[in-house]
């Protein structure tokens, strides 16, 4: 609740003595002075010895008296404007009445309602973010984990089956050729997805004690006797003790380490012999010497097999992509295949592992690392086991095989993929809530900015409506005395028609300012441009102003470089924006009512410029209104104190016309020094020759 405390039961206010049309509107807040003499001596005291002038509110009015039961006397009013309304009563009474606070709009609720919400939708969204990234990670690694023994498996698989299809049976080595081994190798080589992993199929076994090498040839269909190769040289040694023991009837080793040979998988003969005609009782089992090799195309399977199993099986929709690194089980630097030169061959940096050809598929067969000791005999597991980060225990010996598969998301790692994927989304949800509250900012502060313009237009048609008042209520009264033959002679006939003139004048400098603004929001700010010389667009300027500031009582100081550059513009519009400056200058430019305007080129950014400088002995610009000076309607604090006439819109349509033309205005104040304002305006081509508008305009206020 707020109180109005006003003064009850006023005392005898002052009685004004215009006619009713040219009474001073209370806003004015002025004080009459009154003194009744006679004829003569308001004659002499006022017609001869006073100036009549219109300056609001100052200077002596005459009007007549006609009161009833006067004799006709004339009275000589001074108005005065006051300072600070006071109105005195004897008995002064204070009372207390309740003032109506106005109720928030709506889009303050609004925005205060959001503004409460925002942290907490911010809470939320860092906890659904969080919810979001554990979602991504077990994402990512079911999809790794899948994608790895799918790999696994289709590799796998391919060896196992030309494992099996292409193993030699005893009989096949006996005789040397075989209708069913032929019919087996043709339907491995048509279903096979990827045939060209096999290289040759060899068959090592004794003949007359001794080592015999042969190869299928898959077009005569039998085993061909062929010299040992380069790649099973080192072994065959190996192979021969292998003989020597199996004649001496001692246990062979049906599993022969080939340290290096990853392109080998040996294959034991089976020893079951079964007879051609089947007899009762148990069959008979004789012991055979030999193995089968099956020979790989590692290049075959470096450039072509894994490539194609890498990409369909880490290439996703979801738009993940991985780093895939195929290496040596016992040796990490020898890199079977890399799909990219940053995949990983350590697997503590892998997102997932597999053991490719594990121990499970080496039970058997053998060749190059076999599995650990017992493995062959121990049963198999639930299945097979792939290691997923770095976190687990490194894997167990049952998961050892040839090669291992390496597996690592391109970002570096799964962690990093989703860290940065969280980033991410926390970066977009906070991106928007920022948005959001700056929308929420922008908005308040465009209703706050509506609401002060609101206020300023509100204070401007107040203002104008008071300037109004004021001239045409001299003009009124002063037109009754003269019609109604109150002035008699020639001097205060005269002095009549000048006080007319003045009055009128203001009037339409008022109209006109206000005309000027609304063209200039309506985009008709400027006429035609055409070469000016800026000494004549100044003089004009000083010209028209001169009749308002009273030449006697002003000091105005030229300052004007020779050969001054041309500018291009509208000289009505340059003139009016020089002159604002000006009765700027005159009302705020302190008692010794100096005025200096300079003219001057200049550069600006490499640009030739003209710059007009109007300055003043004032008391300067407050810093805290200097950003606000160029803004409509605005008015600063020492203009409202002295109750300064204006309406807040020269220095914005100086600014506007100014900018029209392609220049700017700046302005330069110094407490107690004064304040200097500066047009700057572009050049026109040293070619062009000054146009006469401007001296041929007539001295109006624009």
């Amino acid at each position: 609740m707020a109180f109005d405390l006003r003064r009850k039961n006023p005392g005898r206010r002052t009685r004004r003595t215009l006619t009713d049309a040219a009474r001073v509107n209370e806003a004015d807040v002025c004080t009459s002075r009154r003194k009744l003499v006679g004829n003569r001596a308001a004659d002499n005291a006022s017609a001869d010895d006073r100036d009549l002038h219109g300056d609001d509110c100052t200077g002596w009015w005459l009007a007549a008296n006609h009161e009833p039961g006067s004799s006709g006397t004339t009275e000589i009013v001074k108005i005065v404007k006051a300072s600070i309304s006071m109105i005195y009563s004897n008995p002064m009474r204070v009372t207390l009445r309740p003032v109506r606070i106005g109720k928030p709009s709506g889009t303050t609720l609004v925005s205060l309602a959001l503004l409460v919400l925002l942290p907490t939708l911010a809470v939320l969204q860092y906890q659904w973010v969080g919810q979001l990234s554990t979602a991504a990670r077990e994402r990512l690694q079911r999809n790794v984990f899948v994608a790895a023994v799918q790999f696994r498996d289709a590799f796998d698989g391919e060896l196992v089956r030309a494992m099996v299809s292409l193993q030699v049976g005893p009989a096949t080595a006996r005789e040397g050729t075989s209708e069913r081994y032929t019919d087996r190798y043709n339907e491995w080589l048509d279903t096979s997805a990827h045939p060209q992993i096999v290289s040759s199929v060899l068959v090592v076994d004794a003949e007359s004690a001794s080592l015999r090498l042969r190869r299928w040839d898959p077009e005569s269909g039998a085993l061909e006797a062929v010299p040992w190769p380069e790649s099973l040289a080192p072994w065959q040694a190996q192979f021969g003790q292998g003989l020597q023991d199996f004649t001496a009837g001692r246990p062979l080793n049906r599993r022969p380490i080939l340290p290096g040979a990853e392109s080998l998988i040996v294959v034991p003969l089976r020893n079951l012999v079964t007879p051609v005609t089947r007899a009762r009782g148990p069959q008979t089992v004789t012991p055979v010497f030999g193995f089968t090799i099956i020979e790989l195309n590692m290049p075959y399977i470096r450039e072509q097999m894994l490539p194609e199993l890498a990409s369909r099986h880490f290439t996703h929709v979801e738009g993940d992509v991985y780093r895939v690194a195929v290496t040596a089980e016992d040796d990490p630097a020898n890199v079977l295949y890399r799909s990219d030169p940053q995949a990983p061959v350590d697997p503590q940096r892998a997102d997932a592992s597999a053991a490719l050809f594990g121990a499970r598929n080496q039970t058997p067969f053998f060749g190059g690392r076999p599995g650990p000791p017992g493995v062959g005999g121990a049963p198999r597991g639930p299945g097979p086991r792939i290691r997923i980060g770095n976190a687990g225990p490194d894997l167990p010996p049952e998961e050892l095989g040839r090669w291992r598969l390496l597996v690592q998301h391109e970002s570096g790692s799964l962690e990093a993929a989703v860290s940065s994927a969280r980033r991410r989304n926390l970066g977009i949800s906070f991106g928007v809530l920022l948005l959001l509250t700056l929308s929420i900012a922008l908005l308040a502060a465009a209703s706050r900015r509506a609401n002060r313009l609101a206020q300023q237009q509100m204070e401007f048609v107040a203002g104008v409506s008071h300037e109004l008042r004021t001239p045409v209520a001299v003009i009124r009264s002063a037109a009754e005395n003269l019609a109604q033959g109150v002035v008699d002679g020639g001097d205060r006939v005269k002095r009549y028609g000048q006080l007319l003139e003045t009055e009128a004048r203001r009037l339409g400098e008022m109209v006109e300012r206000v005309l000027q603004y609304a063209g200039i929001k309506s985009g008709l700010a400027t006429g035609a441009r055409v070469p000016l010389a800026a000494t004549d667009v100044v003089e004009g300027a000083i010209e028209s102003s001169l009749s308002l500031l009273r030449p006697d009582e002003v000091t105005i100081e030229r300052q004007f470089a020779p050969n001054l550059p041309l500018v291009l513009g509208d000289a009505a519009a340059l003139r009016s924006a020089i002159q604002n400056l000006i009765a700027n200058a005159a009302k705020y430019g302190g008692r010794d009512r100096w005025i200096g305007i300079k003219a001057e080129q200049g550069l600006y950014r490499r640009r030739p410029e003209v710059w007009i400088t109007v300055s003043d002995h004032g008391s300067g610009i407050p810093a805290a209104e200097l950003p606000h000076i160029f803004e409509p309607f605005y008015r600063g604090s020492d203009a409202v104190t002295r109750q300064v006439h204006g309406n807040g819109l020269g220095l914005a349509l100086v600014r506007q016309i100014v900018a029209a033309h392609g220049g700017r205005v700046t302005v330069a104040t110094r407490a107690d020094q004064g304040s200097s304002f500066t047009i700057a305006l572009p050049s026109a081509e040293p070619d062009q020759r000054p146009s006469a508008v401007a001296g041929q305009l007539q001295t109006t206020h624009s």
